[in-house]
């Protein structure tokens, strides 16, 4: 909690005494990336025909739970990535480790507000924010508000909970994203195959 608060407090004033070198960066760049096919990769079927095999979830636990680190300690020095810092993949794949970050939600939260002024920069999609937003809520055991989360329950992924879901669609589309009927056929599409 406290290494939370103060990265919080870092990124929020720019207290970072110096920028840091193009090497820097370029190394950032390099791991990222790494790091975000390594989220992706393991991440491969899991879910699909409404099987969630156990080593695959352990598996990604400590991927998750090595890229968190490696990232806290990153935005700790040097801030959160920008796109003309490490470029969009790696901004994008530290998007994910956020989200995927699911084992300290503190972390999720303090980053919400960097991840929030890169999709305004420009560097990532409103649908990245809304899903980490949505993930938060239903970490928190309250209903999501974009309509992006669901659970695998008894071998069927089920939408979580939303608030006010007659008006979902009028917040999705504000963050650029498919109508949540779309959403689901899609989800439903790629969950079934082999």
């Amino acid at each position: 909690m406290i290494l939370a608060v103060l990265i919080l407090a870092i990124v929020l004033c720019g207290c970072r005494a110096e920028q840091p070198s193009s090497r820097v960066f370029d190394e950032a760049r390099r791991e990222l990336e790494s790091r975000g096919h390594a989220d992706q990769k393991i991440r491969e079927g899991y879910g699909n025909r409404g099987k969630a095999e156990a080593d695959q979830a352990i598996a990604m636990g400590r991927v998750d739970s090595a890229n968190t680190a490696w990232l806290k300690t990153y935005v700790a020095r040097n801030g959160w990535p920008t796109k003309a810092q490490v470029g969009k993949e790696a901004v994008d794949a530290a998007f994910l480790i956020v989200q995927h970050a699911t084992q300290d939600t503190a972390f999720m939260r303090t980053m919400l507000p960097s991840i929030t002024e890169s999709y305004h920069r420009g560097d990532i999609s409103g649908g990245a924010v809304a899903t980490l937003i949505d993930r938060i809520e239903v970490k928190a055991g309250r209903p999501q508000i974009y309509g992006t989360q669901l659970s695998l329950q008894n071998g069927r992924w089920i939408l979580d909970p939303i608030g006010d879901s007659s008006h979902v669609d009028e917040r999705r589309k504000k963050m650029g994203l498919s109508t949540l009927a779309e959403y689901l056929r899609v989800v439903d599409s790629v969950l079934r195959s082999p």
